[in-house]
C-alpha cells in the first residue's frame, strides 16, 4: 500500500502553516523601506507596499510607527547615522569640510531616498548630536553661538542643495551625452557659452564643482 503524501496545512488565507518569518521591528521596517524606495523611487512608499514587500498586511506596520511622518523620521536617521560617526578636528575649516562632505556621501549612497527625506527638517534627537558637536567646535574657536549656527546652516544647506541636485539631475550637465545634447541643441547667438562651449563646460565634474563650491564658502565663513 503506497504510503499517504501530506502537505502542509495552510490557514484560511493560504500561507503555509510553520513557515516562520522573522518578526518585524522597527530596524527590519526602516531597512525595508529604504530597499524599497532605492528599488523603485521616491514616489514608491506606501505603508501598504512596504507591507506587502515585508509580507504583512500595511496596517501591521501601525503597531510600530504610528504614521507614515515618523516612518520617515525613522528612515532619516538611518540615513544621517554616518555622521555621528565622522571625526570632527579642532579646525573649524576642516571640520565644517568633513561635515559637508559626509552629508553628501550620505545623499549619493541613497539617492532615491534622500530625494524624500532631504527637504524635510532633520530635527530629532538622533540628528541634532552631530549638530551640537559640530557647533561646539567653531564655538571652542571663538566663534559666537549665532555665528556658528549660521556657519552650519551655510555649509549644510550647500551639501544637501548640492546633493539634492545630483539626485534628480543639474539644470546644466555637459558631462552627460543627454545633456550636452541639449545644450548644442540651443540656438548659439542667444546662448554663446551653453550652446556655443557646451563641449568645454563638460571638464567640469560634479565633483569638482562640489569641491570648487565648498571651498569658496569656507574661505568666506572661517578664514
Amino acid at each position: 500500500m503506497p504510503e499517504a503524501r501530506t502537505t502542509p496545512a495552510r490557514s484560511r488565507r493560504g500561507a503555509t502553516v510553520g513557515h516562520h518569518r522573522a518578526p518585524l521591528t522597527r530596524d527590519s521596517i526602516v531597512t525595508g523601506a529604504i530597499a524599497l524606495i532605492e528599488r523603485e523611487g521616491p514616489d514608491a512608499l506606501s505603508m501598504r507596499r512596504l507591507g506587502a514587500r515585508l509580507g504583512v498586511q500595511g496596517m501591521a506596520l501601525y503597531h510600530h510607527f504610528s504614521s507614515r511622518e515618523e516612518l520617515l523620521g525613522a528612515i532619516a536617521d538611518e540615513l544621517l547615522a554616518p555622521l555621528d560617526e565622522v571625526e570632527l578636528t579642532d579646525d573649524c575649516a576642516e571640520a565644517c569640510r568633513r561635515f559637508a562632505t559626509t552629508l553628501r556621501g550620505v545623499a549619493a549612497r541613497r539617492s532615491a531616498t534622500f530625494q524624500l527625506i532631504g527637504l524635510q527638517p532633520f530635527d530629532s534627537s538622533s540628528a541634532l548630536r552631530p549638530v551640537e558637536r559640530l557647533l561646539q567646535v567653531l564655538v571652542d574657536a571663538g566663534c559666537a553661538p549665532h555665528r556658528a549656527l549660521a556657519i552650519y546652516r551655510a555649509i549644510v544647506s550647500y551639501a544637501r542643495g548640492y546633493a539634492l541636485a545630483e539626485a534628480t539631475g543639474f539644470t546644466v550637465d555637459a558631462t552627460r551625452r543627454e545633456g550636452r545634447r541639449r545644450l548644442h541643441a540651443l540656438p548659439a547667438e542667444e546662448f554663446p557659452i551653453l550652446a556655443g562651449q557646451a563641449d568645454e563646460l563638460a571638464a567640469l565634474n560634479a565633483d569638482d564643482a562640489y569641491v570648487m563650491g565648498l571651498e569658496a564658502m569656507l574661505r568666506g565663513l572661517v578664514g
